[in-house]
């Protein structure tokens, strides 16, 4: 016989068991609710970065806001091109690097060249905005800045339409800042790149440190390596390592500051000098507004009202520190393999936890222990991600696995909740073929103990013998022997059940059984008559049932076999005895002793069923016959002995 799983992993089946439908829910759920994942997915990712986020000012990068305060003093938007010029003009003073304006200006206007002037003289950067919906064909301005390549990748995203400056800044470097919005409403990611006409458009960031790094001479590459992204656009300004972009073409914003750590100053403060000396100097600034009536509010992992300008800013500072998050080509695969680990690990837990739940005798360790783990691997497969993000700029999905995680290891426990149930079951029928009923479950349901467990009740006892078997077992084979025990077994068994008995113990040749008189209390199923009448009326019909049975006539000098029943009632010692390797489940007590005296006295008295004088006076009108008062073996007080006439044994 060929050896099976099961025989060197004994707990496969229910690996399997727990494994298979974990796989089909899983394959279900993600059929059926493809956004839900991604939806827990990105605010795992969103509370990881609120969590993280850095507090620590930011000095490098400076926002300049147009806020409410610089409308209210300095007049409604838009502004004059003069004005925006001075504005220009008074951050170059200040000392900055690099201007970079988040702002569209949507008609041409008298003074274009003078600010065109400004911003070329000061290191400015414009903005323009793509339509990417297909349903919007807007075409206002001149698109400007695509870069010098023959054609555009057919990866990038197709922009529809577009918001663009006059014709008047078309030759002044400019991204644009085309939001990506998540079906949540949180902006999470920017397209590095946009298709128009055939011509690649940077996102505004890269167009900034183009800028100020060096030329734009920028490469798409596909990535390469185990942990590189999708795509890579390379170029002197874009660091070692490059922009990270996803499939789609799309980089991941990095939330690694918190709004608060970017140093914002009004616009009005700048106009008017009242900028604290050396802050500008050498900096880089957004011009950005968060004056409610330019309308530039997004929804970020920080909160519902963000100024846009905030995500320009946060993927200028990643790129600077080379920390944009990388989503690699082989993250489902990575992602994959921990999640095959945490199975494993489940595995091995079900099977340790078996072992050290049978060392300290504790039941149900496993099935309990084994959600704990799942739910501990859980947080472990998303620690992993956090640690893989502060740490390496990885960003690997983890709800898919974490989820199957958590379905294998509830299926597991039920499994091994249903084995557990089964092999009590198992456990329950093999003791209750050796133990009454109600001990055999209480014994399949609680640990081993060597402390005395036992009950006092009013019972009425049966003990049934086949008389002369000894010697009968002497000249008989022993096939023959065993076969009339057997039968013998059997059918008592069968006639105390049905009248509501329990058998409590086979004696070699004989038979005891019991009716308690508070059955319910005991756990026992209550007869349909009182215990006494009960016990006659199966004792009739193991008579009847057993004349059949038993050989009439063994040959001389043996006396044929015969049935010899006595029946008592009274108080009686139930329970298990002994210790807790080796116990032993005993009833006691005169009612008893007078029992298996009576039925002793059976071939004495000639009648086949006595009844003691407690059982008798239980009895209704049965005809019982007196056959006196004896003092049995055994007893201190004489017992007054009733016969049931042999008319009615029959």
């Amino acid at each position: 016989m060929k050896p099976s799983l099961s025989f060197f992993y004994p707990g496969f089946k229910s690996v399997v068991t727990a494994l298979l439908p974990a796989i089909a829910i899983w394959l279900a759920c993600v059929s059926l609710f493809p956004r839900a994942f991604y939806a827990l997915e990105d605010f795992s990712g969103d509370l990881l970065w609120r969590m993280t986020a850095s507090t620590t000012s930011e000095r490098r990068i400076i926002l300049v806001d147009i806020d409410e305060t610089s409308l209210r003093e300095l007049g409604p938007w838009p502004w004059s091109r003069q004005r925006l010029s001075a504005l220009s003009d008074q951050l170059a003073v200040a000392g900055t690097s690099l201007q970079v304006f988040d702002l569209l200006l949507s008609a041409p206007a008298a003074n274009d060249a003078e600010f065109v002037a400004s911003l070329s003289n000061n290191n400015g950067v414009m903005a323009q905005v793509f339509a990417l919906e297909s349903n919007t064909k807007a075409a206002s301005g001149q698109p400007a800045a695509p870069l010098p390549w023959e054609a555009c990748p057919a990866n990038l995203p197709a922009a529809q339409g577009y918001l663009a400056n006059p014709s008047a800044y078309a030759g002044l470097p400019t991204g644009h800042v085309t939001p990506l919005i998540e079906p949540d409403g949180v902006v999470r990611r920017q397209p590095a790149l946009i298709c128009h006409q055939g011509k690649t458009y940077p996102a505004l960031f890269i167009a900034a440190l183009s800028q100020v790094i060096a030329p734009p001479e920028t490469a798409l590459r596909a990535g390469s390596g185990l942990a590189a992204s999708y795509w890579q656009l390379h170029g002197p300004a874009l660091g070692k390592n490059g922009i990270p972009l996803d499939v789609r073409g799309n980089v991941r914003v990095p939330w690694a500051l918190a709004p608060q750590a970017f140093v914002s100053v009004s616009a009005r403060d700048v106009l008017s000098g009242r900028v604290p000396t050396d802050l500008l100097k050498n900096a880089w600034v957004v011009v950005g507004s968060t004056a409610l009536g330019l309308n530039d509010r997004v929804a970020t992992p920080f909160g519902g009202h963000e100024a846009g300008f905030v995500v320009h800013a946060q993927l200028l500072r990643g790129a600077i520190d080379d920390d944009l998050p990388i989503e690699p080509q082989h993250a489902n695969f990575y992602m994959g393999l921990l999640g095959a680990v945490a199975v494993l690990l489940l595995i091995a837990v079900k099977s340790y936890g078996l072992a050290i739940a049978k060392f300290a005798h504790v039941r149900r360790a496993p099935v309990v222990l084994l959600p704990l783990v799942g739910l501990g691997l859980v947080v472990t497969l998303w620690g992993a991600k956090a640690m893989l993000l502060l740490y390496a700029n990885l960003w690997l999905p983890w709800v898919h696995a974490a989820f199957f995680v958590l379905l294998f290891a509830f299926g597991l426990s039920l499994a091994e909740f249903a084995r557990n149930r089964l092999e009590r079951e198992r456990l329950y029928r093999h003791l209750a073929s050796y133990l009454p009923g109600p001990v055999a479950a209480s014994l399949a349901n609680q640990d081993p103990s060597g402390a005395i467990d036992a009950a006092r009740t009013t019972v009425t006892a049966m003990h049934a013998d086949i008389r002369n078997f000894s010697a009968y077992c002497e000249y008989s084979p022993p096939e023959e022997t065993t076969a009339v025990l057997h039968a013998f077994y059997s059918t008592v068994t069968k006639c105390v059940e049905q009248h509501g008995g329990t058998v409590e113990s086979f004696q070699g040749d004989a038979v005891l059984a019991i009716w308690t008189h508070n059955a319910e209390a005991h756990g026992v199923r209550g007869p349909h008559q009182p215990p006494a009448e009960s016990a006659l009326a199966a004792s009739r019909d193991i008579l009847k049932q057993c004349s059949d049975l038993l050989p009439l006539q063994v040959g001389d000098p043996l006396a044929p076999l015969a049935i010899g029943i006595g029946i008592e009632t009274g108080l009686a010692t139930i329970g298990s005895f002994g210790l807790a390797r080796r116990r032993t489940h005993l009833v006691m007590g005169r009612a008893i002793t007078a029992a298996a005296r009576l039925q002793e006295m059976t071939a004495e008295l000639a009648h086949p069923i006595l009844v003691g004088e407690g059982s008798a006076a239980l009895i209704g009108d049965q005809h019982l016959e007196s056959q006196g008062v004896f003092l049995l073996e055994g007893l201190r007080v004489p017992c007054h002995i009733y016969a049931l006439p042999l008319r009615n044994c029959a």
